[in-house]
């Protein structure tokens, strides 16, 4: 997640991109923002408004959150 435009605050877009997802997943992540939804694709460059953009990076954190936490639990019931 990389070059952020800003042209006014509500406008401002910033360009991502998502890894590509497993066959069994879908290739697209939804991110509804105040009734507004966007299905941002896997796999290739995008830009999106920044709100988006920021959710998907507290997605990305809670997710490695999740993931430490679960090897922690692991190695205390070792």
């Amino acid at each position: 997640m990389e070059e952020v435009k800003t042209k006014t605050e509500a406008q401002a877009t910033k360009n991502i991109f998502l890894p590509r997802a497993s066959e069994t997943e879908q290739q697209f992540e939804f991110v509804c923002i105040n009734g507004k939804a966007y299905q941002v694709p896997r796999g290739k460059p995008v830009e999106v408004p920044l709100a988006v953009a920021e959710v998907l990076e507290h997605a990305q954190m809670q997710e490695a959150e999740l993931f430490e936490r679960i090897r922690q639990a692991q190695q205390e019931l070792q």
